[in-house]
């Protein structure tokens, strides 16, 4: 996340400016489909990617739930903040991670000894619950460690 970013008009425009290029750039979508996606006109869209306006609380939420919540994260840097899916695991209740994990490790090994992760591989690691807890344990480490590296700035 790194140093916060004054916060200002201009910083907030740019802040959109980004996200909302960043979104439609690899999709290929236009102003339009951006708008169709928001709820919004294309005007807005296109006047909110070139930093000329802004886009309402409603579009800016639209756009977390049409991209996921880790998209709104260039808006949330300017106050520090990033955002995470609310089933993310909480830092204070991780002490059941390690256990799931180790629980998880012969199947792991088994499954991805061959150097191949095949669908029959995801659809087994799926079904023993084993994928969502390593993005859990994953997602607590990163946000500790943008923690740490914040304090260290």
């Amino acid at each position: 996340m790194g140093k916060s970013v004054r916060l200002t008009q201009n910083s907030y425009r740019e802040a959109v400016s980004q996200t909302v290029s960043a979104l439609a750039a690899p999709e290929g979508l236009t102003d339009q489909d951006m708008a169709d996606l928001l709820g919004n006109s294309a005007a807005s869209v296109g006047n909110a990617r070139n930093k000329k306006g802004d886009l309402s609380a409603v579009a800016m939420l639209s756009i977390g739930k049409a991209f996921g919540p880790e998209s709104l994260n260039t808006i949330l840097s300017l106050i520090g903040a990033k955002a995470v899916p609310a089933t993310a695991v909480c830092c204070e209740n991780v002490g059941h991670i390690p256990l799931k994990i180790a629980e998880a490790l012969p199947l792991l090994i088994a499954l991805l000894s061959d150097g191949d992760c095949c669908d029959s591989d995801v659809l087994k690691l799926e079904a023993a619950g084993v994928i969502d807890e390593i993005i859990k344990a994953a997602s607590v480490l990163e946000r500790r460690r943008n923690e740490v590296r914040l304090r260290a700035v």
